[in-house]
């Protein structure tokens, strides 16, 4: 078995789902249904506990030398109602999107309505600046990695 290739595959895995892929897999009441030749727990319109769609928003990672760019498709949203956190090696984008209609009143609804929140895992500690824009129904996140340079730390004669 190669190692390596697993390593890679978890941490795509990791990131395109973030800390819940391992839990929806452990999960019994994911898990019952596949043991039971249900239907397989690992298809693409998998919910999450909160009954959000764990694949949305769809998500693009491009990562150069310098920075890690995300491009996060939120059609029919509106810059006002999204918000990007940052946390450590972790970002959190999360908003709500609003209906113009009474739910009483669809025959069919296959729009994304509701709040809803990804949790993005980063590849690497981001230690430089941060930038976002809302354009067209895109959300593009861009961060500057860490230099690797040496900060020098001054030592004092006293703790």
């Amino acid at each position: 078995m190669d190692f390596e290739k697993m390593k890679q595959w978890m941490d795509i895995a990791q990131q395109m789902h973030g800390d819940d892929f391992w839990k929806m897999i452990f999960d019994d009441e994911q898990r019952s249904p596949f043991m039971a030749n249900g239907p397989s727990p690992f298809t693409f319109t998998q919910q999450d506990q909160r009954g959000q769609d764990a694949s949305f928003p769809p998500i693009d990672m491009v990562e150069t030398a310098t920075e890690i760019q995300y491009l996060i498709y939120l059609p029919g949203y509106r810059k006002e109602d999204v918000q990007v956190l940052s946390y450590g090696e972790y970002l959190v984008v999360k908003g709500q999107r609003f209906s113009f209609f009474n739910e009483q009143d669809f025959r069919q609804k296959q729009g994304k309505y509701g709040p809803f929140e990804k949790k993005i895992r980063l590849p690497e500690m981001i230690l430089g600046q941060m930038n976002a824009a809302f354009k067209d129904g895109v959300l593009y996140i861009r961060l500057q990695k860490d230099e690797g340079k040496a900060t020098a730390i001054i030592i004092d004669d006293e703790y």
